[in-house]
């Protein structure tokens, strides 16, 4: 990472001498005077007496904090996701940019596929669901237009769990959700790289798909989505993986433990290791839209490649059709989305890039849909 020069310090220092241990961490000036104003916004939010050295004395910890390499949202306790607010808490993964922008793409081509048959119902599963961001977004741009909804969201980790509930009732009671996605959106516990943790006589998450398949529900899952941890122990300790997220943010969300799959043999393995389990568990539940968030394009790519073995080998295998795209968003000044699309099929085998774009950034997510 490139050094910040001595005169940015200095020309931090006279504009407010808060800026230059902010900008240790933000790496730029525009970044940390937007989070000064929001660190000082929050400190006089939380100063109910008349002194006013208080919300001072405050910022000046809350400034340490940051400078240290505390995220911000841990900080503030909430992260903005489309209209909802999401609470953040340490231990549970920081929702991303990246994360609402295909979570948003997802649901529009849900809603635009369900106008044939509006009256449809609408089965969710998210795998790997951390804070519930994605349920909790899923569910505020779909139920407008759908009647019934039954989203499942699922974790390993009980804080995360607990954090999900929590971020249900909260945006609930602040109006940014229906009061219907209390009925609508679960979550529960769940190991996927257990190889029974989708059998209905072994697990919650069975049990409950299980049910939810004999509400009156169509046969099959209309989407799985999964943020799942997807970064290799190399690319977590050798500076690749920011400071703040290294010592903050839990490693169980960011690097997958250390297993075998007969899929997947090298270093870049480990990073990839949960993808086979989310390509097998849509296959098994007839998933006709997946969505598996990835690192970079050639992660992407290797999953895409994974996608095609897995139809050749499940359920798949009686569509000839299925169609392979990789999303892309590059945050620039504006978000810019491309897409990639791999068709697959049992003569050829294909990949065309609509635009032009780095070839190792980004990629976010490669979404695979059932015809």
């Amino acid at each position: 990472m490139p050094r910040i020069p001595y005169s940015l310090f200095l020309r931090a220092h006279r504009i407010d001498p808060l800026l230059p241990p902010l900008l240790r961490e933000c790496r730029d000036l525009c970044s940390a005077r937007n989070e000064l104003r929001w660190l000082t916004e929050y400190a006089r939010s939380r100063d109910t007496g008349r002194e006013s050295w208080r919300w001072k004395q405050r910022l000046q910890l809350l400034v340490r904090q940051r400078a240290a390499g505390k995220p911000l949202q841990y900080i503030l306790g909430d992260q903005p996701f489309g209209d909802l607010t999401i609470l953040c808490r340490e231990g549970v993964l920081i929702p991303r940019p990246d994360t609402e922008s295909y979570t948003t793409r997802i649901a529009q081509r849900l809603l635009t596929e369900n106008r044939l048959n509006p009256t449809r119902s609408i089965r969710i599963i998210d795998i790997c669901t951390g804070t519930g961001c994605i349920p909790l977004l899923l569910h505020s741009l779909l139920a407008p237009s759908i009647p019934t909804i039954s989203i499942i969201g699922v974790d390993i980790s009980a804080t995360a769990l607990s954090l999900a509930k929590k971020n249900l009732e909260y945006n609930i009671g602040n109006g940014t959700l229906l009061s219907r996605a209390r009925d609508e959106i679960h979550f529960v516990h769940a190991d996927i790289l257990d190889p029974c943790y989708l059998e209905s006589d072994g697990s919650e998450l069975g049990e409950m798909l299980s049910r939810s398949n004999q509400g009156g529900h169509s046969k099959g899952l209309d989407l799985l989505i999964s943020n799942p941890p997807y970064i290799s122990p190399r690319d977590f300790t050798n500076g690749t993986t920011r400071r703040s997220v290294r010592l903050y943010e839990p490693t169980l969300a960011l690097v997958p433990p250390a297993i075998q799959h007969p899929g997947i043999a090298s270093d870049s393995a480990r990073a990839d290791s949960f993808y086979p389990h989310l390509l097998a568990a849509s296959a098994k539940l007839e998933a006709r839209f997946t969505v598996l968030e990835c690192g970079d394009l050639a992660q992407a790519r290797r999953v895409a490649a994974m996608a095609d073995d897995t139809r050749q080998n499940s359920s798949w295998s009686s569509q000839r059709n299925v169609k392979t795209e990789i999303w892309r968003c590059d945050w620039d000044a504006h978000l810019h989305e491309t897409t990639e699309h791999v068709s697959f099929d049992d003569q050829e085998e294909s990949a065309t890039l609509d635009v032009t774009a780095k070839p190792d950034q980004g990629a976010r997510a490669v979404v695979l849909s059932r015809c």
